[in-house]
């Protein structure tokens, strides 16, 4: 029932290859750089993390997706300014997509805080495996469904603003695909392209009076031209040690989320997204990893630990 369930869904999806929405994640405030190359070196030292999501658990062919990311601020010619690598792999049922990008980002000091201005360039490797099973065994009824292994490799390019104020405030807005890249399979017979996706996020961090506890309200909003969807984000983080916080995406679900910052400056987090919709029937929900850590790769003898999970 629920591999029928999921054939449904994906079928849907289908309709247009390529209008689903960029990879989404739950643990967005720590996860910065993929939807904004403006953020590119605006943290201490070098940070690099890593995220793993596994989407409706208990559907075979479900969605996996897998992220690494690394960046560090730098000066050349006298100009401070911060670059950054992502990576993505993200696999789907008959489809597979991997993703690089490099990103640079311009720093300027502000009022307050540093603004950022980035651009990012890269590759989307894109690939479609028509071994598919239901309800057709040979996929020959639907000529949306290659008979055979194909792929397309192209090119992105994506632009983006960040402010930051300290480890107190954040605001940024960006977007992907702006040259709307051109998805045209051999031996199929449509053409399709990877809209641009706007992207929007802020954040705050105040201390709850004299307590040792930091409240860490944030929001993310993402638009692909046919649907938004944002999520709110609420975090206590006790002791700059031990997070908790629970986010809610909008008709969708609602993630319950902890963390911790260890000694050597390794952050561990977790996220468990359970839908408000009537998946929650057919699926256990979704879960996401996250590690991440800041160091001193130039020897100046320093490990460089997180203030704030906002700024990772």
């Amino acid at each position: 029932m629920k591999k029928i369930y999921l054939y449904i869904l994906f079928s849907i999806l289908s309709i247009e290859i390529f209008s689903q929405q960029d990879p989404q994640f739950a643990q967005n405030a720590d996860n910065l750089l993929f939807t904004n190359p403006a953020f590119a070196g605006m943290t201490e030292g070098i940070c690099a993390s890593a995220i793993n999501r596994q989407q409706w658990i208990g559907f075979e062919g479900a969605p996996a997706t897998t992220l690494g990311g690394i960046h560090t601020g730098i000066k050349l010619f006298g100009i401070k300014g911060g670059i950054g690598l992502s990576i993505v792999d993200d696999r789907y049922e008959f489809e597979k997509d991997f993703q690089a990008k490099l990103a640079y980002s311009y720093h300027k000091k502000i009022g307050l805080g540093v603004l950022g201005i980035g651009a990012e360039t890269g590759i989307i490797n894109k690939d479609l495996n028509g071994n598919w099973k239901y309800p057709d065994p040979d996929g020959s009824n639907d000529g949306l469904i290659p008979q055979q292994s194909v792929r397309k490799i192209v090119l992105d390019l994506g632009l983006g603003l960040f402010y930051k104020v300290g480890d107190r405030f954040y605001a940024g807005i960006s977007v992907s695909h702006i040259n709307s890249p051109d998805i045209n399979y051999p031996n199929i017979g449509t053409a399709s392209f990877l809209r641009p996706h706007y992207f929007g996020t802020a954040g705050y961090n105040f201390r709850m009076l004299n307590s040792p506890v930091e409240m860490q309200p944030s929001v993310f909003v993402k638009f692909d031209g046919t649907k938004l969807q944002y999520s709110a984000n609420i975090t206590a983080l006790y002791n700059k040690k031990i997070s908790v916080g629970v986010s809610y995406r909008n008709r969708e679900s609602v993630i319950p989320m902890v963390g911790i910052n260890l000694p050597n400056g390794l952050k561990v987090g977790f996220a468990y997204e359970l839908p408000v919709t009537r998946m929650i029937t057919v699926t256990k929900g979704s879960t996401e990893v996250f590690v991440g850590y800041c160091f001193d790769f130039w020897g100046a003898g320093n490990n460089y630990r997180y203030k704030s999970i906002l700024y990772l």
